[in-house]
């Protein structure tokens, strides 16, 4: 439970006028006197006392605190990267204030704490096509891990599709694949991975059949993956994730298929998958690292693109 003024106050003896004053370091512009000011330092740091943010905020000073939004509590890729930016915030001598959106659709009530807490920047976690909500928020930085709009104005980081295309392309021709198929779901980040590979497809002598789930991430893997065995003439799978990667993989093993499948993030899980998943690995401890540098320092708006590492393992 937070230590309160009143409590520090009942400790040592005087009022709660004076615990603020002195906690507020203008004791001595009222003649209270040094030996009472150490008196109360003292008490507040015995007790764990901590200033509010909203109190910090109301004088001018910073919280220490970020608000960081998730778009999808159940995706992994998320869930690593809440735990680097956890580490970051410890290494900074920062708090974290955590919320997420229904449907990625925000509401008032998934607002309300990051008002609340008067934080001093917000990170994002997700891509998106429609950032109006950001208006709240136009006086802190703000920084995106995923894509947005021309009109987002956070600073934007997240992989160079362009060279995650080109590395998948260049392994699967290297291993004789050219009729491949892309497993995706209905988000941004998954069309701008389906147009880079697109681009360059062509270049590499591949063709790719575009295939858009109405499921959500593994289901949509196994489900769209027992289609496409059906039809015949896929050479190779690639899925937009890792998650659907491993329900596609599902569907190979129901079916005793043998097809390459290559997934996307290198989340945890990846390489205990079995078999061990071929996946793009985002480089998930530098991102949450330049994210945080960047709202702590304010950055301007831009975009910042890392770049990923196929890693090849048993399922391609």
């Amino acid at each position: 439970m937070a230590v309160s003024q009143k409590q520090i106050a009942e400790r040592v003896g005087v009022s709660i006028a004076l615990v603020s004053r002195v906690l507020s370091g203008k004791a001595r512009a009222v003649g209270i006197a040094d030996a009472t000011i150490a008196k109360v330092m003292q008490a507040a740091e015995d007790m764990g006392y901590v200033p509010s943010a909203a109190a910090l905020t109301l004088k001018g000073k910073s919280s220490n605190t970020i608000g960081v939004v998730v778009y999808d509590f159940k995706d992994p890729f998320f869930a690593a990267m809440i735990e680097d930016l956890q580490s970051q915030a410890h290494s900074n001598g920062y708090s974290l204030v955590l919320t997420g959106f229904q449907q990625r659709v925000p509401t008032a009530a998934d607002l309300a704490p990051l008002l609340k807490h008067a934080i001093d920047g917000l990170i994002i976690l997700g891509s998106e096509d429609h950032s109006g909500w950001l208006n709240q928020f136009t006086d802190i930085p703000i920084v995106r891990i995923g894509h947005g709009q021309d009109d987002d104005r956070s600073v934007q980081m997240s992989i160079d599709e362009d060279d995650a295309a080109e590395q998948l392309l260049r392994y699967v021709s290297s291993k004789g694949l050219s009729k491949l198929a892309f497993i995706h779901e209905k988000f941004a980040a998954h069309r701008m991975r389906f147009q880079a590979l697109e681009k360059l497809a062509g270049a590499y002598g591949c063709s790719i059949r575009r295939v858009l789930s109405d499921g959500w991430a593994f289901e949509a893997g196994r489900k769209e993956t027992e289609a496409i065995l059906a039809s015949n003439g896929i050479e190779g799978i690639l899925c937009a994730t890792d998650k659907i990667a491993m329900g596609a993989l599902h569907a190979m093993h129901d079916a005793e298929s043998l097809l390459p499948v290559i997934g996307f993030d290198d989340i945890p899980a990846a390489a205990q998958f079995l078999p061990p998943l071929t996946t793009m690995r985002q480089p998930y401890a530098v991102i949450a690292e330049k994210a945080f540098e960047a709202v702590i320092e304010s950055a301007s708006k831009g975009i910042v693109l890392f770049k990923g590492e196929l890693m090849v393992r048993k399922s391609a």
